[in-house]
C-alpha cells in the first residue's frame, strides 16, 4: 500500500467546475461548507444546517441506517456510544467511495445475477472488495477565519454570521490536498483516524470532491451525458438527481428508469443494478418521473425520499420489506419497462419484446395464443394482473406484508418537533382499496404511495415533514 500528498490545483479546479458550474455564489458555498455533526438528541442522526447539501447528507444518513439496523434495533440507537457512531460514519463513507470506483455497468442490467440480494449484500462488508485507489480530498490544517468582516476576533455569540465572500471558496480550494489509498482498508483506516476533519467545517463538500476524484471528473460527466450541467444546482443550491443517484448507486446517472430507455431517438441510460439504499420521490405522484423497479426495491429496507425540495431517509427493520429475488419479480419489473406511464398495463404488440427479455417462448404462434389469452377483447392492450396470474402461480408471487413498522429521519433542526431531530415512528397499514389522504399526512403518503398503493400511516410520536 502506497499513500500520496499533493496539492492538485488542477484537478480540484476540474471538480469545483463540475461540482458549482462556472461561478460559485458565496452564499450557496457558505451554505454547503459544514461538517458531517449528529445530533445531541438522536446520536446516529446526521444534522442539515442550511438547505441545499442534503443531496449529500441524506444519502449518507441513508448507509449509516443500513448499517446501524444489521446490528441493532431502533431501542438500542440512543444507547450507542459515540466513538462507535463515528466508526458506523466512517464505514459508510468508505463503502459509498467503494461503489463510486467500481459502479454497475450495462451489462449487469442485461441480465446477470448480480441483481440479487445476496450479492447486493455485499455492500454491507466493503472491506472485503478493494477498489482502489482511491484519492481524496483533505485539510491539514484549519482555514483561517474570513477577516473581511467586522473585525477579526473571534464572533460573538448574539453577533449574525460573517457575510459570505468570494475569499471562503478561494481559500477552500486552494488549501485542498490529495491523497490516495491502494485499499479500501487503508482508506477507511485513514478516514477513521481523521474523522474530525469530516465533521469539521468543509466536511460534506470534502467528502463530495473525494467521490468525485475518486470516480473521475471526466466519468461523472460522462455518466450525466455530458450536459455541462452541475452537480449543484448554480440558483437554489440544490443537488441535482446526477448527484443523488452518484451517492446512491456509484453511478451519476441524471435519471431514475432502470437501464436503456429511447428519448427522442437517444438512449439514455439509467439505473442499471438493485441499490444498497433505494429512492423514492414525490415528483412521481405529480407525474413528473417515473421511477424504475430497481430505486423502488433495494437490498435494504432503506430509501432516501424526496419533495420538490428536500430529501430525508425511510427505513424499517421488516426484512420482509425487501422484493426477493425471483422469476415473478423479474417478470414485474420487465413488464413496468414497457409500462411508461405507470398504468398497469402495456401496448399487446410488446409483449414479445417482454417475453424476450425474460428468455421464454416467442414463436409465432406461442405469441398468437398468448394474445387470445391475455387479451380475449381484442383491445391492443395487455394488463398487469392478467400478465402476472397467466404466467406464474399465486403462490410464486411476492406480496409486502399487510403492516409494518417505518421510521423516518429528517436531518433540518426546523422540520422537527421543537427543533430537536428525532426519529419519527408510524405504522404502516395496506389497504385493499384507495385511501383518502388527509390534508396533514397527503404530502407524506403521496410519496410513499409510489411504492406501496393504498396505504395509510398512523404516526405514533408526531407527523413528520418532507420538507
Amino acid at each position: 500500500m502506497t499513500e500520496g500528498s499533493t496539492r492538485g490545483s488542477a484537478s480540484i479546479q476540474e471538480v469545483s467546475q463540475l461540482v458549482w458550474g462556472p461561478n460559485i455564489r458565496p452564499e450557496l458555498f457558505a451554505r454547503w461548507s459544514q461538517g458531517f455533526i449528529f445530533s445531541e438528541h438522536e446520536k446516529t442522526a446526521l444534522i442539515q444546517t442550511s438547505g441545499g447539501p442534503c443531496a449529500v447528507i441524506a444519502p449518507v444518513q441513508a448507509f449509516l441506517i443500513k448499517n446501524l439496523i444489521s446490528k441493532h434495533q431502533f431501542s438500542q440507537l440512543r444507547e450507542v456510544d459515540s466513538r462507535t457512531v463515528d466508526q458506523y460514519l466512517a464505514t459508510a463513507l468508505t463503502e459509498m467511495l467503494c461503489q463510486c470506483k467500481q459502479p454497475p455497468t450495462l451489462a449487469m442490467h442485461m441480465g446477470d445475477k448480480s441483481n440479487s440480494p445476496t450479492h447486493g449484500s455485499e455492500s454491507n462488508a466493503p472491506l472485503q472488495r478493494d477498489y482502489g485507489p482511491f484519492e481524496v480530498a483533505c485539510l491539514d490544517d484549519p482555514l483561517p477565519l474570513n477577516t473581511d468582516c467586522t473585525g477579526s476576533s473571534p464572533q460573538e455569540p448574539d453577533q449574525p454570521p460573517p457575510t459570505p465572500s468570494a475569499k471562503d471558496y478561494s481559500l477552500f480550494h486552494s488549501s485542498v490536498r490529495l491523497r490516495q489509498f491502494e485499499s479500501a482498508h487503508s482508506l477507511q483506516n485513514h478516514l477513521e483516524t481523521h474523522l474530525d476533519k469530516y465533521k469539521a467545517k468543509y466536511g460534506v463538500l470534502l467528502f463530495l470532491y473525494s467521490v468525485i476524484l475518486t470516480k473521475g471528473v471526466k466519468t461523472v460527466s460522462e455518466e450525466m451525458g455530458d450536459l455541462g450541467e452541475s452537480l449543484i444546482d448554480g440558483s437554489q443550491g440544490h443537488g441535482g438527481q446526477g448527484l443523488i443517484n452518484l451517492l446512491i448507486t456509484g453511478r451519476a446517472s441524471s435519471y431514475v428508469w432502470d437501464g436503456l430507455k429511447d428519448v427522442g431517438g437517444l438512449s439514455l441510460i439509467g439505473i442499471l443494478k438493485r441499490p444498497s439504499v433505494g429512492f423514492l420521490t414525490r415528483l412521481e405522484h405529480l407525474r413528473y418521473v417515473q421511477v424504475g423497479w430497481y430505486l423502488k426495491n433495494p437490498t435494504n429496507p432503506v430509501w432516501v425520499i424526496a419533495s420538490e425540495t428536500h430529501l430525508s431517509v425511510l427505513f424499517a427493520w421488516c426484512k420482509k420489506l425487501v422484493t426477493p429475488d425471483s422469476e415473478v419479480e423479474r417478470a414485474k419489473q420487465v413488464f413496468s419497462w414497457y409500462d411508461t406511464e405507470g398504468n398497469r398495463f402495456i401496448q399487446g404488440e410488446k409483449l414479445k419484446e417482454v417475453l424476450e427479455k425474460l428468455n421464454l417462448c416467442t414463436d409465432d404462434d406461442f405469441i398468437q395464443f398468448m394474445m387470445l389469452e391475455l387479451d380475449p377483447d381484442n383491445m391492443g392492450v395487455i394488463l398487469y394482473h392478467k400478465f402476472v396470474e397467466t404466467f406464474f402461480t399465486p403462490d410464486q408471487s411476492y406480496a409486502p406484508p399487510d403492516t409494518f413498522i417505518v421510521y423516518h429521519y429528517n436531518g433540518l433542526e426546523s422540520s422537527c418537533p421543537l427543533s430537536k431531530i428525532q426519529y419519527a415512528e408510524g405504522c404502516v397499514t395496506l389497504q385493499e382499496s384507495h385511501v383518502g389522504f388527509s390534508a396533514s399526512n397527503s404530502e407524506f403518503l403521496t410519496c410513499l404511495a409510489t411504492k406501496w398503493p393504498n396505504l395509510d400511516i398512523q404516526w405514533s410520536n408526531f407527523t413528520p415533514s418532507l420538507n
